[in-house]
């Protein structure tokens, strides 16, 4: 039986990192606004 690509923690940890940045370019109105909303599209 082969081992899942992503374990539950997995998937937890980098939606907290991936959160945790997203949240930091929103929070601070950065200039990198274009990726924000390339991540907030290709994760929503």
């Amino acid at each position: 039986m082969r081992e899942p690509l992503f374990r539950f923690g997995d998937f937890a940890i980098w939606s907290a990192i991936l959160g945790t940045v997203v949240g930091y370019q929103l929070w601070t109105h950065a200039a990198s606004a274009p990726l924000t909303t390339a991540l907030v599209i290709v994760g929503g």
